[in-house]
């Protein structure tokens, strides 16, 4: 039996709904990673936006609570995004609130924000 992940289901559905309902999707939001730092460090969007992703080999990123961002702990939270190593994906945020997000290899120095309005 085959299994679609998460990321695999939002895709299809991104996909699906923008056809069918003609809306633009931004793609002017995106973040790579430079050295150890996620690039921007500070992401501002909208509502509805899509994120895209495009990591080096070497990082990960986990979104994490503010408490954990702030101590530099890289306990995922629950339904938080995670792409995976060297990963190139995409999310599409979907409420005003600050998403905290971590590279754990590289924790405490590589660490970032999309903050959604």
């Amino acid at each position: 039996m085959k299994y679609l992940s998460i990321t695999s289901i939002l895709m299809l559905f991104i996909c699906s709904c923008s056809k069918e309902d003609n809306e633009p999707i931004n793609f002017g939001n995106m973040i790579t990673t430079s050295g150890l730092n996620f690039v921007p460090e500070v992401l501002n969007c909208n509502v509805g936006d899509t994120i895209f992703f495009e990591l080096g080999v070497t990082h990960n990123a986990v979104e994490v609570s503010e408490v954990n961002y702030n101590a530099n702990n890289s306990t995922p939270i629950e339904n938080g995004f995670e792409l995976s190593f060297g990963e190139s994906n995409y999310i599409v945020v979907e409420e005003s609130k600050t998403h905290y997000y971590v590279c754990t290899p590289h924790l405490p120095s590589m660490k970032a924000r999309i903050i959604v309005h």
